[in-house]
């Protein structure tokens, strides 16, 4: 049988008590009529300048900025993916029985196991557990203040940030893959196309339903191994 062609589915700031409150706990209130000096006060450090600034440092920290302002359009292209599958529930979708739903349901249900909408999280997330068990032993540590300098800091936090940024863009191929081109329903079957599209589903449903146990095992003991407990890794 033909398979139909291909539809697009998918703090507070805790309020700090106003300065001027704490500096009138501390000072007395002046009276006007007592000639009473002001007390003084010592004028604010001039801001510490390089006499000679690092033109190299200059680059790296450009460099960096412009990495971080990469970061931000992906981290939101993400979370818009995953807000998606969040309110769609699509794992209810494999409770489906293929004898019992309509032709149109069916057809859906076809597009979605095809293009692997019930296990792209879960192959997200066992691709972001085997990343992070691989740089366990050579882990991206930036060097505190006065252990490095500057130019070696930069380095090391751009170091994490373009890993980062790998790990987005390996979700969001993942999810790509799941929305190439439209979903079409076909506006008729046979009896003999629908029974044959029926009897493929139940088979891919089961598929799927062995995919995602065996995804989940692997997921469960890779988040002990990087983690130490079960705790799920985020792109955060």
């Amino acid at each position: 049988m033909n398979r139909p062609s291909c539809l697009r589915p998918v703090r507070f700031l805790r309020a700090a008590l106003p300065a001027c409150l704490l500096l009138t706990a501390c000072d007395p209130v002046d009276d006007p009529s007592a000639a009473v000096p002001s007390r003084f006060k010592a004028p604010l450090p001039e801001p510490r300048r390089t006499a000679t600034p690092n033109p190299d440092n200059a680059r790296w920290l450009a460099a960096w900025r412009e990495l971080r302002s990469q970061l931000a359009p992906l981290e939101k292209k993400l979370a818009d993916l995953q807000q998606v599958h969040l309110e769609n529930h699509f794992d209810s979708f494999l409770e489906m029985d293929p004898e019992t739903i309509d032709k149109d349901q069916l057809c859906t249900l076809f597009h979605f196991l095809e293009r692997g909408y019930f296990t792209v999280e879960r192959r997200i997330l066992l691709h972001l557990l085997e990343r992070k068990a691989e740089r366990v032993s050579a882990p991206v540590t930036i060097p505190a203040g006065g252990k490095a300098g500057l130019r070696e800091r930069i380095i090391a936090a751009m170091q994490s940030d373009e890993l980062r940024m790998v790990d987005l863009e390996t979700a969001l191929d993942f999810y790509s893959r799941t929305a190439a081109g439209d979903i079409q329903i076909p506006e008729t079957l046979t009896p003999e196309e629908e029974s044959e599209l029926r009897t493929t589903v139940a088979g891919m449903l089961d598929e799927t339903r062995e995919s995602i146990d065996e995804l989940d095992a692997k997921i469960t003991a890779l988040r002990v191994t990087v983690f130490g407990e079960s705790s799920e890794p985020a792109l955060e």
